[in-house]
């Protein structure tokens, strides 16, 4: 049977320091002898995905922007890629809408709540470096969203109305405490995953089997849709979204734990691998 692995990054790859890189382009190479497949799925943007994925010269498929689109490299035969468009590099599946009707249904909810809301293409790389505490080049490539639009969050009262709202207009909500997301209803991460799980190339008849690792809430979607899913602990412990799941745990924190957990996979799993 053929294995898949999914991974979030925040917590994880993204937090790790450059010891932790080094052990990591080990486990990376570990996978790609094995012929298993890691694809980060993320909240994020392409431009922030591709800019960790050469850092760890790892070339794969990702999804974006909480399952509105999956990329898949032109050069990446396990995977087919049907009702994809070309885009650079890549096959793209996108199940969201595109950026424009991201900012459109924006406006259209702030005109039926009679408020505005201030989005990422509202603002500079200054404003945006300062919600998300980091450098600036973070913050150009955090607001080059294709799919999605971030947007300051409103009080509690407000952010329900918007929920009802976007949802008429075909649009949802996730909302967050500093900062809430609109995009297109159809998109998610478990749609995305499900997809590519689809259209992944077996040597049988047999489904793969699916690995996903998170530790933050929005890996929820993810860890719920895979077969076995793995939870990475933060620093505070596992995360609150996770507390009412029987899953496994992964003995050590963030990086260390995800280096470990996946070291495990590969071991455990590996007579598994065509």
């Amino acid at each position: 049977m053929s294995l898949i692995i999914f991974t979030g990054l925040d917590g994880m790859l993204l937090s790790a320091r450059e010891l932790d890189y080094q052990k990591t382009t080990i486990v990376f190479q570990e996978l790609k002898q094995k012929n298993i497949p890691l694809i980060p799925t993320t909240n994020r943007t392409r431009a922030e995905v591709e800019e960790l994925l050469q850092k760890f010269k790892l070339v794969t498929p990702f999804i974006v922007e909480y399952g509105s689109g999956i990329f898949i490299p032109q050069d990446n035969s396990r995977f087919t890629a049907p009702e994809t468009n070309i885009l650079d590099n890549y096959h793209l599946h996108q199940l969201g809408c595109s950026y424009t009707e991201a900012r459109a249904g924006l406006k259209v909810v702030q005109e039926e709540i009679n408020k505005i809301l201030r989005g990422f293409g509202d603002m500079d790389e200054e404003n945006i470096q300062s919600l998300i505490n980091g450098s600036k080049m973070a913050a150009h490539k955090a607001k080059a969203r294709e799919f999605s639009e971030y947007f300051l969050t409103p009080n509690r009262l407000e952010i329900k109305q918007l929920e009802k709202v976007a949802e008429e207009y075909g649009f949802k909500i996730l909302p967050g405490s500093n900062l809430s997301l609109i995009m297109a209803q159809g998109a998610s991460n478990n749609q995305a995953i499900q997809w590519l799980t689809q259209n992944y190339q077996t040597n049988d008849a047999k489904n793969p089997q699916t690995i996903g690792l998170g530790c933050t809430e929005q890996d929820l979607a993810m860890l719920e849709t895979v077969d076995i899913p793995v939870i990475i602990p933060t620093e505070e412990g596992v995360a609150p979204c996770f507390a009412d799941k029987d899953w496994q745990v992964a003995a050590n924190t963030g990086t260390l734990g995800w280096i470990e957990s996946m070291r495990q996979v590969c071991d455990q799993y590996s007579s598994l691998i065509l």
